[in-house]
């Protein structure tokens, strides 16, 4: 942790450090015009790779002086590099302690001088600021580097190149944003100059600087220092002869400096300095400055049997460092070891690069300033890669591949014998078709700290490095998970020891699963009246089953398409009828051809949206098809989910899935605060005109989403802090007409799940007659990704009794009373959504009693006639009826009764004809008029149940508001009359 903690506290330093000295070369061209674009930026990436260099970094070990800056300026020259410094304060009135202060102040300061110069050269050349000969001009008066001697115009031409190859650069001109000056480097330089200085390598000597047989030439040639020996690279004063030393190690240095300045500083008799070789940071050029017999002065008592160079740069960055440098440099170092100086290439170091100096022993023949006794330079550094560099060097290892499933693996000494010292051994373990190699040591002994074994999860020693072992501590049991192993052995030059014995053994991998698992609902045949429970069965004969998804609807009556509640968590729109469950909220949305069509090209954010709850308690599947129908740029649609609010234009708190017609890309987004963030940008191919099946899956439990295209896997993302509630799905585009359609939203079940039924709930209408009005989608997804095909099964929904429509005494309209023993009574009793399947009738003295004629069933009979073997004189008779739908819901119903007058004349019966009752229906009082004096006037509830009694004649007025809101019975008896009369209370 504490580690964890220091490097953070050190990143956090850096980024405060570099925001003190944020690099703003604009300020430099505001107030200078004839400064030439780009110029500013290619002299600070050439002298320090837009580095500060601090008066704290590490001296050269060459004794080379260090500029300050940004800008890398030499203050101090030693007495042989030009102070440019000074030339650079005289020009532009800015002091060196300014300039020092700030980083803005060196870039201003050099742009003023620089202006300053290029006034001069554009009247005595001619052109203009942004011609490359005028620009080379003004770089030569600004440079550090001394214009005595071929050598010294050649590296400061070196340096004119660096420079002057940044700003014909069109990578370095777009990410700088400045335009690249017209002319080539060959009309500045020459052509054959300009080879020598583009070339890989070159050398110096007696007879010039020659690359590629082409020799370096100095035009106006002034007299040199030193005299003949002016194409000597380093002067006599500078090296001096091995006498018999036999050549054996190679010295890695940094020059804290430039190639050019590393150069130019090898002609300074003062500076008692000199190396065999310079590379260059750009391209990995490289200098001969002193031939390999001689004895060049770079790392002090160990100068006579060693070959040294520099390359170009500083220590503290690793920028500098680039593969070309090694590239190059390897290729030198290989070409030494080939010279027959006895230096093997396995004694090139590869441990960890320090920072400070860590002498290594005799054995190690190619490694650093730092790594040689008595030595104070700490160079190359830590940001040095020995182990890169010693695979550039041993390039060419040989390697033994073993491909047998099982097998033994020993080191060179075999089961009984020693490994041999100065040893690079690789062998690959690759069994064809394995998914994984585990290899298993059972003896293991190599000289420790020195000899080393490399095991690397793959079929070479790019794959990821496993460990690194040495010594007696076995590595055990290692595996491959790739279906490869690779082994490295590595010896010093000195002690073996009895290596190793391992077994190894390939697994083979299991076939990809390709099968879709299988879903299917149980068939329930059965009408739908109540709650229920819906079974499923999935199945998956591979990698098992991930998830599984379903969704309930139902159907209006007379509609064509499927619907669902939003608040159970589903969706199920096909377009078949109205777009009523969408709600429009921005764009232009229509409903064409079954389809839902969006067609405002210049909108950037369509939106329109459905009630759809979500919850943390279910995983969800979101399942459209969709089409982009125009063609443009920057053409992308796609489904918002999970929103908590549908009206803002990110939709609140949401996720998105875009897909991007012009750029072939699926994306997740994910909105907090109406506030969007890309989450995940994969490929996934999306042509216009063409209609695509996605499904979307999330689990807001683990934060897990996952987008298939046509049913293929195409991009998926988990979010640490995933969003556990909405109450809508949202349709998005941009800058595209696209056409959606089948939009459903599953989510997650069980192989069992209650489906509720009744107004408002998820099978929410009723067949009409014998037409489905209940619906179940189910799907399946196993571990491999393979989609099951859907599932559906249709049901018949009714849950409403049969409905009376009329019920009458009598063979026609409903009558009081009857004379015959005949009894009559007629009906009309439907069910509007599963029909009806029976009706049963019986007779009684109350309402649904049978005591007098049994119930029986009559079929779809809508009246009755029976004759009464014992009529009895002013007795209620009632006509009760059971009625049953098809889905098995029973009602019953009773005639309001009907008296039988068998002995009665019609003159008695007239006796209560006059009587009238109203209000009828009446909500607080009841009235009952024309009654003959002393009539027995009795009311009945439903239940048959008598409630009030009187004796009235003339006019009864009975307050009802107390009585319960229903259907009652008034008797009313004079003598031996009767009469009923029906009363609803509401």
């Amino acid at each position: 942790m504490k580690k964890i903690l220091f490097t953070l506290f050190i990143s956090f330093s850096a980024l405060l450090i570099f925001a003190q000295n944020t690099l703003d070369f604009k300020q430099g061209y505001q107030n200078n015009p004839l400064v030439s674009p780009g110029i500013i930026e290619a002299w600070s990436f050439a002298q320090t790779r837009m580095q500060v260099i601090t008066s704290d970094s590490p001296e050269s070990c060459s004794g080379m002086p260090l500029p300050f800056g940004v800008m890398g300026l030499f203050e101090n020259g030693k007495d042989y590099f030009v102070p440019n410094a000074v030339v650079v304060s005289n020009l532009s009135g800015v002091s060196i302690p300014e300039m020092k202060a700030n980083t803005q102040n060196q870039i201003n300061a050099f742009a003023k001088a620089y202006n300053s110069l290029m006034t001069s050269v554009i009247a005595e050349n001619g052109g203009s600021y942004k011609t490359l000969k005028n620009i080379y001009d003004c770089i030569i008066q600004l440079s550090e580097i001394p214009s005595e001697g071929a050598v010294n115009i050649y590296a400061r031409d070196l340096q004119a190149y660096e420079i002057l190859s940044f700003i014909k650069s069109s990578e370095k001109a777009a990410k700088y944003n400045f335009g690249i000056p017209q002319g080539s480097l060959a009309e500045v330089f020459g052509e054959d100059n300009y080879s020598v200085l583009s070339s890989k390598r070159v050398g110096l000597s007696t007879d010039g600087i020659l690359a590629d047989n082409k020799a370096y030439s100095v035009a106006h040639l002034k007299s040199t220092q030193y005299g003949p020996a002016v194409w000597n690279p380093a002067p006599s004063c500078n090296y001096s002869f091995r006498s018999g030393t036999a050549v054996s190690a190679i010295t890695i240095h940094t020059i804290q400096g430039s190639y050019a300045g590393a150069i130019s500083w090898s002609q300074n008799c003062a500076s008692n300095v000199s190396f065999h070789y310079v590379v260059r940071s750009s391209d990995g050029q490289i200098t001969q400055m002193v031939d390999e017999a001689n004895k060049a002065w770079h790392v002090g008592s160990e100068n006579p049997y060693t070959i040294g160079y520099e390359h170009e740069g500083f220590v503290n960055n690793p920028s500098w460092y680039t593969t070309a440098m090694y590239n190059n440099s390897a290729d030198l170092s290989r070409d030494i070891i080939l010279s027959g100086y006895g230096i093997p290439a396995v004694r090139t170091y590869y441990g960890v690069a320090t920072t400070g100096t860590n002498t290594l022993g005799g054995c190690t023949k190619i490694k650093g300033h730092q790594h040689f006794a008595g030595q104070t330079h700490t160079d190359p550094g830590v940001n040095w890669n020995w182990e890169k560099y010693y695979r550039l060097i041993n390039n060419a290892p040989v390697i033994t591949t073993l491909t047998g499933v099982t097998g033994n693996l020993f080191d060179t000494g075999g089961s009984a014998g020693n490994y041999a010292d100065d040893e690079r051994k690789i062998w690959v373990l690759s069994p064809a078709g394995a998914s994984a190699v585990s290899l298993n040591f059972s003896q293991f002994n190599i000289e420790n700290g020195y000899d080393k074994m490399f095991i690397y999860n793959g079929n070479s020693i790019n794959a990821t490095l496993i460990g690194t072992y040495t010594g007696t501590t076995s590595p055990g049991t290692v595996i491959g998970t790739s279906g490869s192993l690779t082994i490295e052995f590595r010896s010093d030059c000195a002690t073996t020891a009895s290596g190793w014995s391992a077994a190894w053994t390939a697994t083979t991998p299991v076939p990809p699963d390709v099968t879709p698992p299988t879903t299917a609902i149980t068939v329930d045949a059965n009408w739908k009246t109540q709650d229920w429970n819906a079974s499923f069965t999935d199945n998956d004969a591979g990698s098992g089953l991930e998830s599984q998804y379903y969704l309930v609807g139902s159907k209006i009556p007379n509609y064509n398409g499927w619907m669902s509640n939003g608040t159970y968590g589903f969706l199920n729109e096909d377009f078949q009828d109205n777009i009523n469950n969408w709600n429009m909220e921005n764009g232009n949305f229509s409903m064409i051809g079954n389809q839902y069509v969006t067609n405002d090209l210049s909108d950037g954010n369509t939106n329109s949206w459905s009630t759809v709850i979500q919850n943390s308690g279910e995983s969800y599947l979101y399942h459209w098809k969709q089409n982009i129908t125009s063609s443009g740029s920057n053409q992308r649609a796609g489904l918002h989910f999970f929103c908590d609010d549908a009206t803002l234009p990110n939709r609140g708190n949401s996720y998105f899935v875009y897909f991007r017609e012009e750029s072939n890309r699926v994306q997740i987004y994910h909105v907090t605060n109406d506030v969007f963030s890309l989450e995940k940008d994969d490929t996934c191919v999306v042509n216009e005109n063409t209609l695509y099946d996605y499904k979307v899956t999330y689990n807001p439990q683990t934060g897990k989403i996952r987008v298939f295209s046509n049913d293929v896997l195409v991009c998926s993302y988990t979010d640490p802090n995933p969003i556990t509630s909405g109450n809508a799905v949202s349709l998005r585009s941009g800058n595209c007409t696209v056409e959606y359609d089948n939009i459903r939203v599953y989510h997650s079940r069980t192989s069992s799940e209650p489906i509720t039924v009744g107004l408002n709930k998820e099978f929410f209408e009723q067949s009409n007659i014998q037409q489905n009005a209940g619906l179940v989608r189910s799907y399946a997804v196993d571990n491999a990704g393979n989609w099951s095909p859907e599932d559906y099964t249709l049901h018949l929904v009714d849950w409403s009794v049969p409905q009376n429509v009329a019920l009458n005494d009598g063979s026609l309209t409903d009558v009081d009373s009857f004379f015959t023993t005949t009894i009559n009574a007629n009906w009309n009793i439907i069910d509007a959504n599963s029909g009806m399947t029976g009706i049963k009738y019986g007779i009684g003295t109350a309402p649904m009693q049978d005591d007098v004629v049994a119930f029986s069933s009559q079929s779809l009979a809508t009246q009755m006639t029976e004759v009464l073997a014992n009529a009895i004189d002013y007795q209620i008779y009632f006509i009760n009826v059971i009625a049953e739908n098809n889905a098995g819901l029973i009602d019953t119903f009773s005639t309001d009764g009907q008296v039988y007058y068998g002995s009665l004349s019609l003159a008695d019966i007239s006796l209560l004809e006059e009587v009238t009752v109203f209000p009828n229906p009446s909500s607080k009082i009841l009235n009952i008029n024309n009654l003959p004096l002393e009539t027995v006037v009795e009311i009945y509830d439903a239940s048959g149940k008598l409630i009030l009694s009187k004796i009235a004649g003339n006019f009864l007025e009975i307050q009802v508001s107390s009585w319960s809101d229903g259907k009652y019975l008034i008797k009313l008896a004079k003598g031996s009359v009767f009469k009923t009369i029906n009363f609803v209370k509401q």
